[in-house]
């Protein structure tokens, strides 16, 4: 089943936009709009009903995450009131405790409340968690194993996940999280002389067609946008 990106023109180069259980990677270096993409999403999902949770995990409180998207004009007080968007900025506490912790965490705190979205940002945080019981760093393969397991959580409850990630592009396409995510978003953002240029990239996009190439997008007080070439 499809469902709206909620981003205008995405739907159109997603052939549909994105699909009920997938997970989707949005990546790229500071400053493309990641995080403006994950929320504006998750805001006008709420606004059509849906239940959306978003999960910071670098520790930032709420205040300080609701000042930064109060200047869009996506931003609305009483979606978060209500409960469809709730907010949840994981204590690095948590994430110290390792792989079992987080996992309590969110099975209790998140899926509890059968959200139909989710947005975890930057996911790239975890590439240093430890394992709970054995009290030392997962290897590569014990990490893909826990990422892939905290995925299907979300895939088997129908969930949309969609997953930030600062990854160059030089190593989007040999990233471990590339490889995981069904759908793989890069933003870019480029100097022409004195013009700031971004573009978007469908790296892949397991679960169906997409138009390729890079898409030129503004960022505006309105949020993100793309360009119709």
């Amino acid at each position: 089943m499809r469902k709206s990106s909620y981003i205008t023109g995405l739907d159109e180069i997603l052939c549909g936009g994105f699909v009920g259980s997938s997970s989707i990677l949005i990546a790229g270096e500071t400053g493309t709009g990641k995080t403006n993409l994950c929320i504006q999403s998750l805001f006008e999902a709420a606004k059509n009903g849906e239940t959306c949770t978003y999960i910071s995990l670098l520790s930032e409180s709420e205040d300080k995450i609701l000042a930064t998207l109060s200047s869009f004009s996506f931003f609305d007080q009483d979606v978060l009131d209500s409960g469809k968007l709730s907010i949840h900025s994981i204590d690095s506490d948590i994430i110290c405790k390792g792989d079992f912790s987080l996992f309590e965490y969110i099975n209790e705190n998140v899926l509890n409340s059968s959200p139909s979205r989710v947005v975890i940002d930057p996911v790239t945080v975890l590439e240093e968690i430890d394992s709970t019981f054995e009290e030392r760093q997962l290897r590569g393969c014990e990490l893909r194993t826990f990422v892939q397991n905290l995925f299907f959580e979300f895939e088997e409850r129908n969930i949309i996940l969609m997953v930030t990630g600062e990854i160059p592009e030089t190593a989007i396409n040999i990233s471990k999280w590339s490889y995981i995510a069904d759908t793989v978003l890069f933003l870019e953002k480029k100097l022409d002389g004195n013009n700031l240029q971004r573009h978007m990239e469908i790296i892949k996009n397991r679960c169906s067609g997409y138009i390729p190439g890079k898409h030129a997008y503004t960022i505006t007080a309105d949020g993100i946008k793309l360009i119709q070439q």
